[in-house]
């Protein structure tokens, strides 16, 4: 009976001893879980503000730009980049900003279906699939929201930032029916939720510029070619730049091209993405700048993420 006993002692301790050594193993994996978990924690907020840094690095380097040009009386440029692409290092966190005109995009809330239609034909998409995208964009829009009005030109209180029911970020369009893959990797790199809807013809490109009144393939080149030697300065400057067919057809939609067409950046379209090593320590950060007079307005945050 003692023996009985004894054994059954010795299987109890046994059996404490294997629930402490799972115990210890659970607590021990629950303290790398956590040290892992605090690690991207760290890895993330870092991330986070170094993006935040080549924010407020953007638009220091933008202001000066301002105040330099303001100072000399420089006429605009034709580059659709405002600025350099920034490459900073926050204490390994690689951070890229790139700046960019956003009147040299078109505005995806505010475009005509024939706007986006004509942007999709000069991306090289079939007239039917042009036509699909353009559609699908106008049903989304009228579906989701009213569209974004933008605010007189002589203020700087204009919305830059999408109202609720507007597209949030061109990557959006990824979700809309009816728009494929394909199409979008065509168009994307074109548009913008930035902006007040008017075209720069300084700093468009081709495909941009082929969606103004009157504007086709030769027009749209021809302002290139005539802008690299001289910035435009007005719309009566680009008629005598174009050949003579090109010509008659903007000279007959004029009283259309004055409103849509710009000369000037004022929405900067600011982009920031910040990488350190490890996958959490990623962010991204989009804002918009108003330029006007010489000065600029505080950016205007659209995501951060």
């Amino acid at each position: 009976m003692r023996t009985d006993r004894r054994g059954f002692a010795l299987i109890a301790v046994l059996w404490a001893l294997v629930l402490a050594a799972a115990l210890a193993a659970e607590l021990h994996a629950g303290a790398r879980g956590d040290l892992r978990g605090a690690a991207a924690v760290r890895a993330a907020t870092g991330a986070r503000w170094a993006a935040r840094g080549g924010l407020a690095h953007a638009e220091e380097a933008l202001r000066a730009r301002l105040a330099a040009a303001s100072a000399t009386g420089a006429p605009p440029g034709t580059d659709t980049l405002l600025l350099r692409p920034l490459r900073l290092d926050y204490h390994g966190v690689k951070v890229r900003v790139t700046v960019v005109d956003a009147r040299a995009k078109l505005q995806l809330n505010l475009a005509a279906a024939g706007e986006l239609r004509a942007l999709a034909e000069a991306c090289g998409l079939a007239p039917d699939e042009a036509y699909r995208f353009a559609y699908a964009v106008a049903g989304w829009r009228a579906a989701h929201g009213p569209r974004w009005l933008a605010a007189p030109e002589d203020t700087l209180e204009t919305a830059v930032r999408p109202p609720a029911g507007a597209f949030r970020a061109v990557e959006e369009l990824r979700a809309v029916p009816g728009i494929p893959p394909r199409t979008y990797v065509a168009v994307a790199p074109y548009l913008s939720v930035a902006g007040d809807g008017r075209v720069n013809l300084n700093t468009a490109p081709l495909a941009v510029l082929r969606t103004l009144p009157g504007f086709g393939e030769e027009a749209a080149r021809a302002v290139v070619d005539r802008r690299r030697a001289a910035s435009f300065l007005s719309a009566w400057e680009v008629v005598p730049a174009l050949p003579p067919q090109a010509r008659g057809r903007v000279q007959d939609r004029m009283a259309e091209l004055l409103p849509r067409a710009a000369f000037t950046p004022r929405h900067a379209e600011v982009r920031v993405e910040a990488r350190g090593p490890g996958a959490a320590a990623r962010a991204r950060i989009r804002a918009v700048a108003v330029l006007a007079g010489g000065r600029l307005a505080p950016l205007a945050l659209i995501e951060e993420r």
